[in-house]
């Protein structure tokens, strides 16, 4: 156990100092306004797992709380004077009041339902952000939104931009793996894998499903803020459905249900499009074949791989305990 757990910290730390080097190795502005990106994604990526990795819900509406972040940030910016750095927690309750609203309304259906009750709400906030032009400006969007800052620091390139949202990214993973460890968590994952048997051992399923929702949405909505002061334009376009499909093409390639997966998943997404870019028109389809092939023979994501390395390194000694033989219901040996 002390050398898993020295080598679990060992590859931690190793991990951390790579996070922490990369955009000094990337050369030049663009790589690091990739690594960007790839921060961001996994940020969003790590929140909606909470709903389809722990709560085992599909929903096609959680681009529309990144899109409420970014507005509601934005537009306490820009029209009222607001601070960036006070806008974080507005857009997280805004976006969790927002979630608070829907996911009462629709986590009370399972399945297909929820997932056609979610994509009809972000569709309607869709539509509210696109025709509201003396709030969002419409189609025409916002502009000139400021940098995030923190006193006297101000995030304008991306490799400060970088480090920030590599904390924030920190800190989510953390929160989750808490959260998972924790008795919620336990509940989460119940809930999950048997609703039925939870509510007879006395867990509140709806309950238990609102609050993790909820918890997701409220991380969006610091993702989308943090997205509108780096980008500094935000569109109804960062609300469509086409972002909602690649959180979920995020999730599922990294592993749904881990924390690493989110962030690995958010790098295979965004080095494969920018890769792929030479393709030309067929970038899409190879893409998209690369996916189904993902989804075919990695069931379990990338995550799986190192689950499965580790499972062919386990001491053979353990195995023949398997082929103890116990004595039958009718009393003998078999």
């Amino acid at each position: 156990m002390n050398i898993n757990s020295n080598g679990q910290t060992l590859a931690i730390a190793a991990g951390l100092a790579a996070l922490a080097v990369l955009p000094f190795l990337s050369g030049n502005a663009y790589l690091e306004h990739l690594l960007v990106l790839w921060m961001l994604y996994a940020l969003l990526a790590l929140s909606l797992n909470i709903v389809i990795g722990y709560l085992g819900e599909l929903t096609f509406g959680h681009a529309a709380f990144v899109g409420v972040g970014a507005y509601t940030s934005a537009i306490l910016s820009t029209q009222f004077g607001l601070p960036p750095l006070l806008g974080l927690p507005l857009a997280a309750l805004v976006a969790a009041s927002f979630g608070l609203v829907i996911g009462y309304a629709a986590l009370r259906v399972v399945g297909p339902q929820f997932a056609i009750l979610t994509l009809g709400f972000g569709a309607i906030l869709f539509t509210i952000t696109n025709h509201w032009v003396d709030l969002t400006r419409g189609p025409m969007g916002i502009t000139d939104i400021p940098p995030m800052a923190i006193g006297p620091l101000t995030f304008t390139a991306a490799r400060e931009t970088y480090y920030l949202v590599l904390a924030l990214v920190l800190a989510t993973a953390w929160l989750c793996h808490a959260l998972v460890t924790s008795r919620t968590g336990r509940a989460f994952l119940a809930v999950r894998e048997n609703a039925p048997l939870a509510a007879s051992l006395g867990i509140n399923v709806f309950h238990t499903k609102l609050l993790g929702f909820v918890a997701a949405t409220a991380i969006a909505g610091i993702g989308g803020a943090i997205y509108a002061h780096y980008i500094r334009v935000i569109t109804p376009d960062i609300m469509g459905v086409h972002n909602v499909a690649a959180l979920i093409i995020v999730v599922i390639i990294g592993g749904r249900g881990t924390i690493l997966g989110p962030i690995l998943g958010a790098l295979v997404y965004i080095g494969l499009l920018e890769s792929l870019r030479v393709a030309g028109p067929l970038r899409m389809v190879i893409f998209a074949a690369l996916l189904t092939g993902t989804v075919v023979f990695l069931p379990g994501g990338l995550v799986s791989l190192w689950q499965r390395w580790r499972t062919s390194r386990k001491p053979e000694a353990i195995q023949p305990a398997a082929a103890t033989s116990y004595p039958s219901a009718e009393g003998g040996a078999k």
